[in-house]
């Protein structure tokens, strides 16, 4: 198996050369309604191949005879940790040392993603990463996130799929393991082993640092206007008067504008992991 050439061919499976470079995973939004894909953060990957596309029935059935595709159509349909068990088994008996063949994580994928080198696919494609709540504690060296939740969904993977109609777009999903699931496809990397100790994402944000950031934004978006409103409107002795019910409206307003709307968060460098 020859790793220097922009192509590597496996099993019949055509893997499809990325170059190392860094790239960033997340959103630095700053709503609420973003917490679960924050925060942003670097991602440095080693050269690894790809899959351009997806397994098919054709070549998924001529690793493992036995699977049938739950859908129709030309895409293998219906991943569970059996079979992807079942299809490692078979593809990593002739790996170089230091290589392993897997499903990409995350920070793979959106490198692959952001230099246009694979075909998107409407099913959600299941990931190397254990499902996860938020990118606190990511692996930043492109290596997948193993058991970052606790409970049911300690078991399941993460997913992602790219939106129908922007390819630039995508979401990240929790995909279960213990059974095989309809609308759910797979594409393999070939990728180096990580060193240990591995770069992480901070498990922890800067709390007070948000916390000044939370007050300051309720008063200047929800106290001050709440006053400010009734006093140009020829109502100042209301604002006096009635200033319970004007700061707990103001606190309120804050507090929801807070869901979409709050100061883009810094992105995680790797050079502050590595501190």
């Amino acid at each position: 198996m020859d790793f220097d050439g922009d192509l590597v061919e496996h099993y019949g499976i055509d893997f499809l050369k990325i170059k190392s470079g860094i790239t960033t995973v997340g959103t630095s939004k700053g709503g609420w309604v973003y917490a679960s894909n924050r925060p942003m953060h670097e991602v440095k990957n080693p050269d690894f191949f790809i899959m351009e596309s997806v397994f098919t029935n054709e070549l998924l059935k001529s690793i493992l005879p036995s699977y049938e595709s739950l859908e129709d159509g030309e895409e293998f349909t219906g991943i569970d940790r059996k079979l992807i068990s079942d299809l490692l088994t078979v593809l990593n008996s002739n790996i170089p040392e230091g290589y392993e063949i897997r499903a990409p994580s995350i920070g793979e994928w959106k490198q692959a993603h952001d230099t246009q080198s694979i075909r998107y696919t409407s099913n959600v494609e299941v990931l190397s990463d254990s499902a996860f709540s938020n990118f606190r504690g990511a692996h930043m060296d492109g290596s997948p996130r193993i058991q970052g939740m606790i409970g049911p969904l300690s078991t399941q993977k993460a997913g992602i799929q790219v939106h129908p109609r922007n390819d630039k777009e995508f979401a990240t999903s929790a995909v279960p393991q213990d059974r095989r699931l309809r609308n759910t496809a797979l594409r393999l990397v070939i990728s180096p082993k990580r060193q240990l100790p591995t770069p992480k994402v901070p498990d922890n944000s800067d709390f007070s640092k948000n916390l000044r950031t939370e007050i300051i934004c309720t008063f200047l978006i929800g106290i001050i206007p709440s006053f400010l409103i009734p006093v140009l409107r020829g109502f100042g002795s209301y604002a006096a008067e009635g200033w319970a019910n004007l700061l707990f409206g103001g606190i309120v307003a804050g507090f929801v504008t807070g869901a979409i709307w709050r100061p883009r968060r810094p992105v995680v460098k790797i050079s502050d992991a590595e501190k």
